[in-house]
């Protein structure tokens, strides 16, 4: 029995020193030492301690057993028992827990292997790690030493104090906290919901990017977003969102749906994440059953409850054309309550479909109309206010042009039912004539800046997406 046993052990390409209270050889295994009790092995700067070993000098393999501790610089190994192969400086750790620790990461498993080579440590059986705020698990995954970074893969989930990350790859950074999602992502915050093909996610700053396939689902305000390109800011002085290139926006109702296509889409949020304004640009349509939409631009005030329509914007509901520089909408739970157009106000409606031909019109500079729901019911036009109404008597084969009922005043009441114009009351002033249509001169058929715009409206929620222009 030796009281200390400490020696070293020179191959042609490797040197291993080791220190134990106790060791010996066994004649029948000559190359083989056993060492126990404090046993110390150290390697080109790694440090591996443990109860007992066996070391092959002449091959350069160490077989340990209990109380493991591998360490160098700032990584930790902890397991069961560990094989070494001083050759290739490999080392396998078993154990029921073997863990991994290094500066503020965790990692446990119950079975690691140390590249020493590649500077990696992998586990091919499910492990858990943690840092200072956020958790992750994986079925398998490479720890890369130098830079503190993680390659998951199979069955990931991290979650952190913001949201929760599903994949099936990710390449996580612990010190700089940014996580790369590459395969059946999945990143849940709150009732928010983000599906990629590839997602940058910052578990620290809450800053993201998602791209391709980009899939955002809101329960909370039951709004469902695609695009192939996101962007999101959750720490800015002004959190926002910001989403690009084929998107369609769907907005979930009890009786119908809004859906709505447009190149760009960008959302301000409070400290709080609450959306406060809502900015979409270029090639805007929406669709749906009873209110259809087209303009260049959209600005969403929801504090106040108004969206605003900006950029040639047309409105059609029911057999109404809605025209106008501007064109507001107030909202109440998805509900439209009033509406507001400003200058140039037009509203139009075809008098006879059978031609396209003679078109009802009414022109003014203001309008204001109250819905019932989401359907027109009263309204009132005002300042320089024009209109052009064509009448119809019913023959045995078709209808006969009676008239054109030409009128101006300072203001129209109009009165609708269920969504159609059944009266108009002129205030202030009236000049109507009827006369005649082929005794009129062209120009008193329609309304300066008038144009029927029916080729353009949506009529499936598949048409948001043919351009006007």
């Amino acid at each position: 029995m030796l009281a200390v046993f400490s020696f070293s052990t020179l191959s042609a390409q490797k040197e291993i020193s080791y220190s134990s209270d106790w060791g010996e050889k066994k004649p029948s295994f000559p190359n083989h030492l056993i060492l126990k009790n404090n046993v110390v092995f150290n390697h080109e700067g790694m440090t591996m301690t443990c109860d007992s070993a066996v070391f092959n000098t002449q091959d350069n393999i160490i077989n340990a057993y209990n109380n493991i501790h591998i360490y160098q610089d700032t990584l930790h190994l902890y397991g069961d028992e560990f094989v070494y192969d001083a050759n290739i400086k490999v080392a396998e750790v078993f154990g029921e827990i073997v863990t991994l620790h290094d500066d503020e990461v965790t990692l446990q498993t119950d079975y690691l292997v140390m590249d020493r080579v590649d500077q990696t440590v992998r586990y091919t059986t499910h492990a858990n790690i943690w840092d200072k705020e956020n958790t992750m698990e994986s079925q398998m995954g490479t720890y890369f030493i130098e830079t503190k970074t993680f390659e998951f893969a199979q069955d990931v989930i991290i979650k952190t104090p913001k949201a929760d990350i599903f994949s099936d790859s990710i390449f996580y950074n612990s010190k700089t906290d940014d996580a790369l999602l590459y395969a059946n992502n999945l990143i849940v915050s709150d009732s928010k919901s983000l599906v990629a093909d590839s997602i940058y996610y910052n578990t620290d700053t809450e800053y993201s990017k998602a791209y391709n396939n980009v899939h955002l689902v809101d329960t909370a305000n039951q709004v469902i977003a695609y695009s192939s390109y996101l962007e999101k800011d959750e720490k800015s002085s002004v959190p926002y969102m910001f989403l690009s290139q084929d998107i369609l926006v769907q907005q979930i109702e009890n009786q119908d749906t809004l859906h709505l296509h447009c190149d760009t889409i960008w959302i301000n949020f409070d400290t709080a994440m609450n959306a406060e304004e809502v900015y979409a640009y270029h090639y805007l349509k929406f669709y749906r059953k009873d209110m259809q939409g087209a303009s260049d631009n959209l600005y969403y005030d929801i504090k106040d409850s108004l969206v605003y329509f900006l950029g040639e914007p047309i409105l059609w509901s029911e057999s109404n054309q809605f025209t106008a520089d501007t064109i507001s909408l107030k909202i109440d739970n998805n509900i439209v309550k009033e509406m507001y157009m400003y200058p140039n106000v037009i509203i139009a409606q075809n008098s006879d479909t059978t031609t396209s031909q003679y078109f009802n019109q009414i022109g003014g500079r203001k309008f204001r109309a109250d819905f019932s729901n989401n359907k027109i019911k009263f309204a009132e036009i005002e300042h320089q206010v024009k209109s052009i109404f064509y009448f119809w008597e019913e023959g045995k084969k078709a209808k006969k042009l009676t008239g054109v009922n030409i009128g101006e005043s300072s203001k129209l009441n109009l009165y609708f039912e269920k969504g159609q114009l059944k009266k108009m009351t002129a205030i202030d002033l009236p000049k109507f004539y009827l006369d005649d249509y082929y005794r009129i001169n062209k120009s008193e058929k329609t309304l300066k800046g008038f144009s029927w715009l029916e080729q353009h409206r949506p009529m499936t929620k598949m048409d948001i997406f043919k351009h006007r222009d």
